[in-house]
């Protein structure tokens, strides 16, 4: 009877593991359709339920060029903070982005901007090329679409290519045939290339691929910024600690937002 016990003890512990440790792979589809990607796709957003990452970015604009270090943690579906330091440690800034609030701390400056989220989804921070509305899918290689209208699918050597529309936006869209990740972006509107993003170097982490490098790129304005993550974890605990960004007392609050925080 003891050793029944034993084996039904044993036997929990083992499936809680499997519960907590899932492991995200591609379908087995000899003839997959362009759905079939864009529903893993989604899938895999949503198995990343915390992200913690390490690593450097790289800025090059006509205004600026340069590195940053940059700590970068990710909760729930709305919880966001990237922290930047730059030169022998000195810390620049701050940003959080939650799920209706906002806030930027400029440490460099000792200034702080603080508001409700909608009122600043398209300012940017620093001198990134990016606004608060996209931090979050581009850090953590996210693509949301609504319904898509395929106008190309078709396979390219190792490589699947779809280009879909979305009323006036459209979409071309690279997925690596192997683990059926996005490699690369475009955004266009009405015939215009707003931005793309690449995905390079993935890594398997506990069955979930995440890209080590991130490239976002707006080509009319001269834009570049890469992400290079030389540590990432992923769906292990994050403190709610965290997120709290801490406010010097003798921060000046800047109350009229700019376009460039």
């Amino acid at each position: 009877m003891k050793h029944i016990f034993l084996i039904i003890i044993f036997s929990l512990i083992v499936l809680q593991g499997c519960k907590t440790q899932r492991v995200f792979v591609k379908k087995q589809s000899p003839n997959p359709t362009y759905r079939e990607f864009l529903e893993f796709h989604e899938q895999w957003q949503k198995s990343i339920r915390t992200f913690k990452g390490r690593g450097r970015i790289t800025l090059d604009t006509p205004q600026f060029s340069g590195n940053f270090e940059a700590d970068i943690y990710s909760k729930g579906s709305d919880s966001l903070l990237v922290s930047v330091s730059g030169f022998m440690g000195t810390q620049v800034g701050k940003v959080f982005v939650g799920r209706n609030r906002f806030i930027f701390y400029n440490q460099y400056d000792n200034q702080f901007v603080t508001g409700r989220k909608e009122d600043f989804g398209q300012t940017t921070f620093l001198q990134f090329p990016i606004s608060i509305s996209r931090l979050r899918e581009v850090f953590l290689a996210q693509d949301h679409f609504n319904i898509l209208k395929k106008e190309k699918f078709e396979k390219k050597e190792n490589t699947y290519y779809l280009s879909a529309q979305n009323g006036k936006f459209r979409y071309n869209i690279w997925f690596d045939e192997s683990n059926w990740m996005i490699t690369k972006i475009e955004y266009i509107e009405d015939d215009q290339l707003l931005f793309f993003k690449e995905y390079k170097k993935f890594v398997n982490k506990d069955g979930i691929y995440f890209p080590l490098l991130i490239n976002f790129v707006r080509p009319s304005e001269k834009q570049g910024m890469s992400v290079i993550f030389k540590e990432i974890q992923i769906n292990k605990p994050v403190s709610a600690d965290v997120f709290k960004v801490k406010v010097s007392d003798n921060a000046q609050q800047v109350l009229i937002p700019s376009n460039q925080l």
